[in-house]
């Protein structure tokens, strides 16, 4: 009994994080999970008419609640508008440029020219005049066609045919000719009616003309060009004289978009949206009955009527359905925890894992629906990654329990896709078959074939069911190829990951810690090779023992390897290690031995941090210890001097805890003392050491040592078993041959 004080508990002395069990974390867990997942899941918009042309109808018969028009196709309504937009008749506006008063503006203009030509002959000419005049005259020439000109009015060139006043007279002439043709502001190509309509400023009648009377601004400059070609050759004078025609040959139909628009919006909203009409009762699809064009146009119409008859109240009454559905299944996976796995159950960082990948596969559910592509990508819904890596952290029934929640979410996310939930849990659960007991991280990609396997059988069955196509069963088998090649890589990468941020230590971790040539493990067995021996030993009596009662028998043989690496740093004081029987505890203080001793838990804990065991497995270094007595040293102290009894206090030579916590940490216990305890029996017979292995489980039943973990009188039974078992093993009785008697006589 302790008499005064209480002892220290190393755990929160040392800081070792406990699993976070915050009720309060668990719930807002939930309702994120929850609200998530419920974004995922189809709108009301989007259900009932998710099916292709050319699948079956696997649902009852649907008979319209209502009367509703069938409406034309997205596709078939956008080509009628392109076709009517395309033979729609632009309109223009005809001005009033080309009337009478034009015919004198030329000659003005003509005369405009003259007079400059006339100023440029001068001797005394005026600058500021000519200038005047040219700027007016606004012909786009160079000033070496100036001069030409000049000089060509001036008669110098004495080989022209035509005169100047010849050449006016052509030039005015054939642009009075050319003054009433239609020149419009637009390219004629891009009019694919071949008509327009023109309309006056201040009529509002419109007339239709040919596009093959009207022209453009440079197929009349053209015409110019030909009429004064035949007279004049002179080419730098043809060149001004279409300059001149510029001036006065320009565009009297001018396009009118808003108009054009106007027209346009008018034909587009005559455009009949429906084929047909679909009455109150009357049937839409027969169950098992194809999907033809006509079918899913009613399909189609008859979501979007039914949508557009939703009130506020329809919609949040769908969103609340929509919720409760997901509340239901989250609830369900949390009863199967409370009640049957609460280890996980009260660790909020496995539960946001579980979380974290519920989300994730209907993440890829949800895009599966948003990805419009004419494929089965809902074959990439990467459900067997989850599957995979349920398996290797938890176990199988938690991850064959979370795959079924996560199919029927997948379902759900589908708008009630049986084939999808269907093929998907085929090959999830063959997954879990295929990393169930697995022994190294290599072995995750032979879980291809299995995946694979299901996958393959789920789309047979489905495609014979339904009488598909080979082409489309083919596609569906490549599909599923990618996705079982992919699921166990991305397995892979995500278990590193899910190791790291989740502190999460699967039975790989454990497999890989418990290889001899650990750095922990090879310091142990040069440093300390009794500690190493009496480690390996344990080890074997902890995993029998876990084994026989449903335990994690590798997270048992391996905290057993490192549950007394703090004895590296003192290894002479543990009599286990003291090869030449010196004993050190002699000449020390019974008190300072004590002190030594228990000290190795708190080095020992020190070493796992330093090499980043894992905190399952740093739990045992402590907990296999509990807050047991160091008895040889307490009794010592008792005995030494009677005037001392009273001040000896027990709580200095026991070990500061915690209990054990779980029944692997509670099963190392054990079988720490029975292998030390078992090594005195002399002639170690099964009695004797069922006896000792009996003896020992009582004392720490009854010290209270095992009431923090989960382990029944029904389970030490088994441990006993299990221990006795192996220990015969050890200690087996060497029968004696002749030989040998002859020997020893």
């Amino acid at each position: 009994m302790q008499k005064s004080g209480k002892p220290v508990n190393i755990w929160d002395k040392l800081n070792i994080s406990e699993p976070i069990t915050n009720i309060n974390v668990k719930v807002t867990l939930a309702v994120v999970t929850v609200l998530i997942i419920s974004l995922f899941l189809p709108s009301y918009k989007s259900i009932d008419t998710n099916f292709e042309v050319g699948t079956i109808w696997s649902n009852e018969d649907l008979i319209a609640t209502f009367t509703f028009p069938i409406y034309k196709n997205d596709d078939v309504l956008e080509k009628e508008k392109k076709e009517v937009i395309n033979n729609v008749i632009p309109v223009f506006l005809e001005t009033d440029f080309h009337n009478g008063e034009l015919k004198d503006s030329l000659k003005t203009y003509l005369s405009l020219l003259n007079d400059y030509l006339r100023e440029n002959t001068k001797q005394e000419k005026n600058p500021s005049k000519v200038n005047d005049l040219k700027i007016r005259l606004g012909l786009s020439i160079s000033d070496e066609q100036w001069a030409y000109l000049l000089k060509y009015y001036k008669g110098e060139f004495k080989d022209e045919p035509v005169r100047y006043g010849a050449y006016t007279d052509i030039i005015r002439k054939s642009i009075e000719e050319l003054i009433k043709t239609q020149i419009i502001n637009y390219k004629k190509a891009d009019i694919l009616s071949n008509k327009m309509a023109v309309k006056r400023v201040d009529d509002k009648l419109q007339r239709i003309e040919s596009l093959e009377k009207v022209n453009t601004v440079s197929e009349v400059l053209l015409k110019f060009d030909v009429k004064i070609g035949t007279v004049i050759k002179d080419n730098n004078l043809k060149i001004i004289a279409s300059e001149i025609a510029r001036v006065f040959l320009k565009e009297n139909l001018i396009y009118d978009k808003e108009l054009t628009d106007l027209e346009i919006q008018n034909r587009v909203e005559q455009i009949p949206k429906t084929i047909g009409i679909v009455k109150e009762n009357e049937r839409i699809i027969s169950k098992h009955d194809p999907i033809t064009e006509m079918t899913k146009q009613k399909l189609d119409s008859y979501k979007k009527v039914r949508f557009e008859r939703i009130g506020v109240q329809d919609y949040f009454s769908q969103i609340i359905g929509k919720v409760l559905a997901v509340i239901v299944l989250i609830i369900i996976l949390g009863f199967y925890l409370f009640y049957l796995r609460k280890d996980i159950f009260n660790d909020n960082l496995k539960l946001s894992l579980i979380s974290s990948l519920m989300i994730l596969v209907s993440f890829f559910a949800f895009m599966s629906m948003r990805l419009k592509v004419n494929s089965p990508i809902e074959l990439l819904i990467f459900i067997s990654v989850a599957s995979i890596l349920l398996t290797i952290i938890f176990d199988s029934r938690l991850s064959f329990f979370v795959i079924v929640i996560i199919t029927f979410l997948i379902s759900a996310i589908r708008g009630g896709d049986y084939t999808i939930t269907f093929i998907s849990f085929c090959g999830s659960v063959l997954a879990i078959f295929s990393v169930r007991d697995i022994k190294n991280r290599s072995q995750i990609f032979r879980s291809f074939f299995f995946i694979l396997g299901g996958y393959i059988i789920a789309i047979l069955a489905i495609g014979l069911d339904r009488s598909e196509g080979f082409s489309k069963i083919a596609v569906n088998l490549a599909y599923v190829g990618i996705n079982s090649v992919m699921s166990p890589v991305i397995a892979y990468g995500l278990l590193i990951f899910y190791e790291k941020v989740f502190r999460i230590t699967t039975d790989l971790t454990l497999i890989e810690l418990a290889d001899f040539n650990q750095p922990l493990l090879r310091q142990l067995s040069t440093k300390a090779p009794g500690t190493f021996h009496h480690s390996v030993v344990m080890g074997n009596l902890a995993e029998e023992a876990a084994a026989s009662i449903g335990a994690n028998r590798i997270l048992a043989r391996v905290g057993c390897y490192y549950h007394d690496i703090g004895k590296i740093a003192k290894p002479d004081f543990f009599v286990e290690n003291q090869l030449e029987k010196i004993n050190k505890h002699e000449a020390l203080n019974p008190n300072l031995s004590a002190r030594i001793i228990i000290g190795h838990v708190k080095e020992g804990i020190e070493l796992g941090k330093k090499f980043k065991l894992p905190q399952e497995v740093i739990n045992f270094i402590p907990m296999h210890h509990g807050t047991t007595l160091v008895s040889y040293f307490y009794n010592k102290a008792k005995n030494s001097t009677d005037e001392n009894k009273e001040d000896v206090l027990d709580y200095i030579y026991r070990y500061p805890g915690p209990k054990p916590s779980s029944r692997e940490t509670a099963i190392a216990m054990l079988a720490d003392t029975v292998e030390a305890a078992t090594k005195v029996v002399e002639d170690p017979t099964p009695k004797k050491l069922e006896d000792k292995i009996d003896e020992i489980i009582k004392k720490r039943f009854i010290e209270g040592e095992l009431d923090e973990c989960e382990l029944t009188l029904r389970d030490l039974t088994k441990i006993k078993k299990s221990f006795l078992k192996i220990l015969i093993g050890i200690y087996h009785q060497r029968i004696k041959y002749p030989e040998e008697k002859k020997l020893d006589e």
